[in-house]
């Protein structure tokens, strides 16, 4: 379980926005994995790295201050809004 800096806060707003960007590859990879060839070996390992990372993050927010927090929360929700474009 994540700590919470203040409830309902931006430890909530980061883990969920996270949680959604994961899915978002964790799709896409299964799809990858369906479909092999439908995308570039290069793109899947973008996916994967990027998943990785925001499995990170996830984790991180267990021991971030609040600045650290609302950055990741920034930065999940600005990458979920360009991924639900493509």
């Amino acid at each position: 379980m994540v700590a919470r800096h203040l409830p309902g806060g931006d430890t909530e707003q980061a883990e969920t926005t996270a949680q959604r960007v994961i899915a978002w590859y964790n799709a896409r990879l299964v799809d990858a994995r369906r479909n092999s060839g439908r995308h570039t070996p290069d793109v899947v390992a973008e996916w994967r790295t990027a998943r990785d990372q925001a499995v990170d993050d996830l984790n991180r927010l267990e021991t971030t201050d609040p600045d650290e927090t609302v950055q990741i929360a920034l930065t999940y929700a600005a990458r979920l809004k360009e991924l639900q474009a493509t």
